[in-house]
Parts: structure tokens; C-alpha cells; sequence
């Protein structure tokens, strides 16, 4: 299986679902403002989101992306927030959806998880789980 598939059909889908943990509890929520930078997915949040202070406890955490007839990937990884204006501007011009929702994109509250996943899953019609090669 390829990134590119995984790609697509993250593509197809749009927005995915983050979950991440403090350790003690699970979050789990619908995210639309992502975009691939290399080996990197990205994505914008608000850094006063519970995801954020569960990420800075376990900076670990998993998206899937479900099409309605149960076809999904997985993506886990580590990841880091990013306050870092050029990140931001980055992301922000990349993904048109964001300027609904963020006026400026060097304002504060305004941050990007970057996740590196080091483990990619995906299952197709057959409801089996492939590994994805990383690359």
C-alpha cells in the first residue's frame, strides 16, 4: 500500500478524527484543517484546546480518517506544537478552509500540531489492515 493512497483517500474523506490522552483521560475530535509537509501531517488548533494541554502531557496521537463504508486509515505518531509564526503561515496558506476560522495567522491562540506518524494503517474493502511503508 502506498502513501498515495493514503493521501487520497484522507483527501476523499477531508476531515478526520484526532484522539489524543493526558493519560487519564481520551479526547477524541473532528479535524478539517490539515496538510502533508513532507514526512509531516499538520494540522491548526486553537492552543487553549484540551488537545494541546493532552498533548504536551503524551505527546503521542492517532487520526483516522473513515469514508462511510468503513474504509479508513490510521495514522500514529509523535507530535509537537508549533507556535512558530512561519509554521503557521504555512499551514494557514495551504489550506484555504482555515481563513473561515482564523483571521490572522499570526494570532496567538492560532497553533500546529505536527505529527511525524510512525505507524500508517489502512483498511480497504476487503476490511483487512495493511501496513503502510513509511518513506
Amino acid at each position: 500500500m502506498s502513501m498515495d493512497r493514503v493521501k487520497s483517500l484522507m483527501k476523499e474523506v477531508g476531515w478526520g478524527t484526532l484522539a489524543t490522552t493526558d493519560g487519564k483521560t481520551v479526547g477524541a475530535r473532528p479535524m478539517g484543517g490539515w496538510a502533508w509537509f513532507g514526512e509531516e501531517l499538520w494540522c491548526a488548533t486553537s492552543g487553549a484546546s484540551e488537545k494541546v494541554a493532552q498533548l504536551r502531557a503524551v505527546p503521542y496521537a492517532e487520526y483516522c480518517f473513515c469514508k462511510p463504508d468503513g474504509e479508513h486509515v490510521r495514522l500514529a505518531g509523535p507530535c509537537s506544537i508549533s507556535t512558530d509564526n512561519d509554521d503557521k503561515l504555512k499551514l494557514y496558506q495551504a489550506v484555504p478552509l482555515l481563513k473561515n476560522y482564523i483571521a490572522n495567522p499570526a494570532d496567538p491562540d492560532y497553533v500546529v500540531i505536527r505529527m511525524k506518524p510512525d505507524r500508517i494503517r489502512i483498511i480497504q474493502k476487503d476490511m483487512t489492515y495493511q501496513e503502510v511503508t513509511l518513506s
